[in-house]
């Protein structure tokens, strides 16, 4: 069953991105960017924006479309950014932080630009599921808790928080995303080779490394388009961030409502369809 879409062609809402990135939030402080969520999806229209619903470790869930399997898109909310004002600058096609006293400051582009970037793909279908993580950079504290019963409907989760352009993991912290000759990444492909998301790599932990090892469905950790993250020198490249907003669309679409099981300890004897690198983030 295909993802139903709802605005297909529309550009992104680069003020929300602007929004996005200045508000506070660091691990175990994520109050401010959980209310300012919880408050976009109300503007927006319960019947537009979907159900949205949070737990005690700050985690933001929005699910939207009839009862039955739907894909998933994950990002996490917190940063390892002091809880500071900052004023977010637009020049040449990026994104950048200054603070009151008009120095380079870190915007939490890592993982905000996520965060945009499944509102974004929350907005253009009308089934599909949004999981949003606190803690994630003090060892995704917020996805090794949130509730299984959130998740028994969720066929498969694409999740942003790779930097740059053209990232994909092969694994997570060693565990792997997906089964290297299964239907998931057979689907997958064409449209992660059309939207150039094609250097597969050995990625450090992320909150698909904490869902791959709780639950048995496929996923893959995708670039959204920040540099330089944790760095007071972060910026965010804008066609970068709409770039990876096209490319979840074609995914989800590609992919739909069906359900990729891929068991935590399931054999793949199967060579990669790609070549796997190591880190390699330039």
């Amino acid at each position: 069953m295909l993802a139903r879409k709802r605005n297909s062609g529309v550009t992104m809402n680069s003020n929300l991105l602007k929004q996005i990135l200045a508000v506070p939030t660091c691990s175990r402080q994520e109050d401010h960017m959980v209310a300012f969520l919880a408050e976009h999806v109300r503007q927006r229209g319960v019947d537009r924006c979907g159900k949205v619903v949070t737990d005690e470790w700050n985690n933001v869930y929005i699910r939207k479309g009839d009862s039955g399997t739907v894909p998933c898109v994950a990002a996490h909310i917190d940063t390892v950014q002091p809880l500071r004002l900052v004023q977010i600058i637009q020049q040449n096609g990026l994104l950048f932080g200054v603070d009151e006293q008009e120095q380079r400051t870190g915007i939490g582009a890592d993982d905000k630009a996520g965060v945009f970037v499944c509102l974004e793909l929350l907005e253009r279908f009308d089934q599909i599921a949004v999981a949003l993580f606190a803690a994630e950079e003090i060892g995704c504290m917020g996805a090794k808790h949130a509730p299984a019963a959130w998740f028994e409907d969720v066929g498969c989760v694409i999740e942003f928080d790779c930097p740059g352009r053209g990232l994909a993991s092969y694994t997570s912290s060693g565990s792997r995303l997906f089964a290297n000759d299964g239907e998931f990444i057979h689907t997958a492909m064409p449209a992660l080779q059309a939207h150039g998301l094609t250097r597969f790599q050995h990625h450090p932990f992320s909150d698909v490394m904490a869902l791959r090892q709780r639950f048995s469905f496929s996923c893959l950790n995708l670039s959204c388009g920040y540099h330089n993250w944790h760095r007071s020198v972060e910026y965010i490249v804008i066609e970068e961030v709409e770039a990876a907003i096209n490319a979840g669309e074609a995914l989800i679409s590609a992919l739909g409502c069906r359900a990729y099981p891929f068991a935590g300890e399931a054999e793949d004897s199967a060579a990669p369809m790609f070549e796997v690198t190591d880190l390699q983030l330039t």
